[in-house]
């Protein structure tokens, strides 16, 4: 092979290999909408308004909570070496109340089936 048909050769195996780049993007893309169709096919499912309807109220919950009140946080405070105060830490402490206020409103939503009630309809 002299120089210019090796250089076609080049450019024939470059076209070949980006056109199998794709192929493989395309597969990589299709396993994992495969795999994560596969680990949500035993979760429970939600029409779009029942999660519409869920989306507002875990909304709401964190929305009406008090994130000024100052119960909530635990602050550390350091001295500077010229003798000025400052916020070491502060840490939100609020979690528990924050929580609770979205099981809640989620419970507002939603009945709660025993496990075999649950069963017996499937």
């Amino acid at each position: 092979m002299n120089k210019e048909e090796l250089n076609k050769e080049i450019e024939k195996l470059k076209v070949s290999l980006e056109a199998h780049e794709e192929q493989v993007k395309d597969i990589s893309h299709d396993l994992k909408i495969a795999t994560q169709r596969l680990e949500d096919a035993d979760k429970p499912k939600l029409t779009q308004r029942q999660f519409t309807n869920l989306h507002d109220a875990i909304e709401v919950a964190v929305g009406d909570f008090n994130f000024n009140e100052p119960e909530a946080y635990q602050m550390e405070y350091g001295i500077d070496y010229d003798s000025k105060v400052y916020a070491d830490s502060i840490e939100f402490e609020g979690m528990d109340n924050l929580t609770e206020n979205i099981i809640t409103a989620v419970e507002k939503l939603f009945g709660v089936a025993d496990e075999d009630e649950d069963e017996s309809s499937e």
